[in-house]
């Protein structure tokens, strides 16, 4: 049913320009661009699963960097063609059993994962609309941002607050459970506490820094990736004012409804785009097509490496909701 919407989303895009034009200008792209922008979206796999290791090994030291990128670029491989991103369900399962830890603590680090990712994506778009002046044409889409980033924010201050003052948090927590049937308190009690675990990168401020810094990297990888792809298609924007209609763009697709984003990435990037000035809509579009198909084979590719490792190299614990607190 969504796959559906999403293939009516495209096809009403494609209804507005000439599918004939979109092709043409796809089968003139620089491969030299597209090569780039390949080895781009590559990168942002390994760097991601770099960066989810210096987060893990604040509570899970036997986490490996091969696991990590593996699990990685298999969560991201089903982002590419599933709804809702799936492939965060997928990454917190297979990476407990791998670094002994519970699957509340992996969900933690995942979430410290996405809180970076909208800080980092903001820091990108207000240095590119400092560098490029474009921000006050962008009309109503940094209201969109500015939301997001202040959600994360809220989500990363209570975080901070709760891993800082555990047993206060796991007091409350506690009082909650009592209240419920005691199979489900009793998980309800463990899981909060394995969760608090997986929030211990935010008790380390250099571990933080060295997250951040590494968050940064993992999106200018797609920002390039994006650029590169716009690039081979046509020379027009500046590269301050590309970089930050691409950084906005990134930020649009943090929830994804369709599968794979079919329609809804082809809509968002032909609105943002054309917001900053780029002509004409079948170029645009194409441009979109082209990222899009490319960031799938991508991840794709990346997905069948990281399951062959994951093959290889299997895991000696099983999957757990908590592990054992030692005394």
């Amino acid at each position: 049913m969504l796959l559906a919407i999403g293939l009516l989303i495209l096809y009403g895009v494609l209804r507005t320009v000439h599918p004939a034009e979109v092709a043409t200008a796809i089968r003139g792209a620089n491969l030299g661009w597209v090569l780039i922008a390949e080895a781009a979206f590559l990168a942002f796999i390994v760097v991601r699963g770099w960066r989810w290791l210096v987060i893990l090994r604040a509570s899970a030291p036997r986490a490996r960097l091969g696991d990590a990128t593996s699990v990685t670029g298999i969560g991201f491989a089903l982002n590419a063609v599933s709804p809702f991103k799936l492939g965060e369900l997928l990454r917190i399962g297979a990476i407990a059993p791998r670094a002994g830890i519970g699957v509340g603590e992996a969900s933690a680090t995942v979430v410290v994962e996405r809180v970076l990712d909208v800080l980092a994506l903001l820091v990108i778009a207000i240095g590119a609309a400092a560098f490029s002046g474009a921000g006050s044409h962008s009309f109503g889409l940094w209201s969109g941002v500015v939301v997001i980033a202040a959600i994360s924010v809220v989500i990363a201050v209570v975080a901070f607050l709760a891993v800082s003052h555990p047993q206060p948090t796991l007091a409350m927590i506690d009082r909650i459970a009592k209240r419920l049937p005691a199979s489900v308190g009793k998980f309800v009690d463990n899981f909060a506490a394995s969760v608090l675990k997986g929030f211990a990168s935010l008790r380390s401020p250099r571990r933080l820094a060295v997250a951040g810094l590494l968050s940064l990297l993992v999106w200018l990888c797609i920002v390039v990736g994006l650029v590169a792809f716009f690039r081979a298609l046509t020379p027009q924007l500046s590269l301050a004012t590309l970089a930050l209609a691409c950084t906005i763009f990134v930020i649009s697709q943090a929830i994804s409804i369709t599968p794979g984003s079919v329609g809804t990435y082809e809509g968002f990037f032909l609105l943002v785009l054309s917001t900053f000035g780029a002509r004409p809509a079948a170029l645009v579009t194409a441009v979109a097509v082209l990222s899009h198909v490319g960031n799938i084979l991508i991840l794709l590719l990346a997905g069948a490496v990281g399951a062959l490792w994951l093959r290889v190299n299997r895991p000696s614990l099983p999957v757990r909701l908590e592990r054992p607190v030692p005394s």
